[in-house]
């Protein structure tokens, strides 16, 4: 059937003139899907699936960019979203919910050993460097991933516009996986470095013990060690990457996964480096005990500490990454496609081809998919909710794709296969 998108478009002309990119998040944007087979406003969800104000229906692979882990509409969370509603959302005071799902976080999380509740992950990995930076007297940061929107890291990229240069000094970048790079820092910069954060699973998986050397160097030095979990938390494993890996770090934000697409997430770590709250490091917000978002976090948290949850997770997770890269290399597109992360989090990724940029065949990618009901970026994740029938649809999808993009290299162009214009993400994996 084919699809409309007549409300969503003029949602999105409304949208341009009071947002600015007609959304509150850059990567749900109209720039970040490649249009004209785009639903940019959404309606509701339930499991797996989501309808967009036109009423069409889609397979979500993007999942709210990652925070939906057990579900759309699931009935557990909504019931115990529901009973907290009923009591109140936000007190004078704190609730007994702030202390049980701390504890609760405590008994799972390696690093855990006192926790403090913000809502975005950004707010997780600054309070995470300011503790470091108190802890240690020490004012650099060593980064590796994306840890959000805060001065002391967007000035490390080229978003930096409107970050003061004495902030963007203090951030120094190294490569994942390439521990000299590292090394390197510590030695341009000794005795300086608060703290190293990084995302300990990226597009590649950690080699030769590189989480457990970056550790080591940290120790070393001096520095904090930080793993910014906020996608894989609650993704590769209950206790996050930290578990999977059995690397432990000083302190951990997490986030996303952990309420089910509520607004949450937490700076958890070493007692002794937490305790600095309590002795004049500012980290309080109005809404970090709001109570809807801890019970849906409980729940959630509950669902996900059942036997069945991660292998399922890992079950259609990893059919659809190893389908897909079987479908690849039978179409002999090896050369130029890949697969990025752990299947949980884990998609295609595209080098240039001829005159085509990597961002022209993830055009023709995305288009196809869209085209076919299936809602992603290029990078997956994965709920509880969905299924193998949802992964096969996918693959399907994932087979047509191919053959245009296939088309689109014979021809060294994407005039007549791709409509409208290719994505401009604001920060590209692709």
């Amino acid at each position: 059937m084919v699809k409309k998108f007549t409300k969503s478009l003029d949602m999105l002309r409304r949208a341009l003139k009071v947002t600015p990119v007609g959304s509150q998040t850059y990567s749900k944007s109209a720039s970040y899907l490649s249009g004209p087979h785009t639903p940019y406003f959404m309606d509701h969800g339930r499991g797996s699936h989501v309808w967009d104000i036109d009423g069409n229906e889609y397979i979500d692979f993007i999942l709210g960019l990652g925070p939906v882990t057990v579900g759309y509409d699931n009935p557990e969370v909504n019931e115990a979203i529901s009973r907290q509603l009923k009591k109140g959302i936000t007190f004078s005071q704190a609730t007994s919910l702030e202390v049980e799902l701390a504890e609760k976080l405590v008994d799972i999380i390696p690093c855990a050993e006192m926790v403090r509740f913000v809502k975005n992950g950004g707010d997780a990995t600054t309070a995470a460097v300011r503790l470091s930076r108190a802890y240690t007297g020490r004012d650099m940061v060593a980064v590796c991933g994306y840890h959000g929107m805060h001065d002391w890291y967007i000035g490390s990229t080229v978003l930096n516009r409107g970050v003061p240069k004495s902030v963007q000094n203090l951030t120094k970048t190294f490569d994942y996986n390439d521990i000299s790079s590292l090394e390197k820092l510590f030695g341009k910069y000794p005795g300086k470095f608060a703290a190293v954060i990084l995302e300990p699973t990226q597009g590649d998986p950690p080699k030769d013990n590189f989480l457990g050397k970056v550790k080591s160097l940290c120790r070393k030095n001096g520095a904090v060690l930080i793993f910014d979990e906020v996608v894989s938390g609650f993704r590769v494993a209950l206790g996050g990457a930290q578990e999977y890996y059995k690397v432990t770090p000083d302190l951990a934000a997490i986030g996303k996964g952990m309420g089910n697409g509520l607004p949450i997430s937490a700076v958890a770590g070493k007692k002794d480096i937490l305790k600095l709250i309590e002795d004049g490091i500012f980290i309080s917000t109005t809404f970090g005990g709001e109570a809807l978002s801890l019970a849906g976090s409980m729940k959630t948290i509950e669902i996900l500490e059942r036997p069945g949850s991660f292998p399922h997770i890992w079950k259609v997770s990893s059919k659809l990454a190893d389908g897909s890269m079987n479908l690849v290399k039978s179409k002999g597109l090896g050369d130029i496609i890949s697969m990025f992360g752990l299947p949980p989090h884990s998609g295609l990724i595209f080098k240039s081809a001829g005159k085509l940029a990597s961002l022209d065949l993830l055009a023709v990618y995305q288009q196809k998919l869209l085209m076919s009901g299936i809602l992603t970026v290029g990078i997956n994740n994965f709920c509880l909710a969905t299924t193998m029938k949802d992964v096969d649809m996918h693959l399907d999808a994932v087979d047509q794709a191919l053959d245009d993009i296939r088309v689109a290299i014979e021809r060294d162009s994407i005039r007549g296969i791709v409509e409208g214009k290719r994505i401009t993400p604001i920060f590209k994996r692709n």
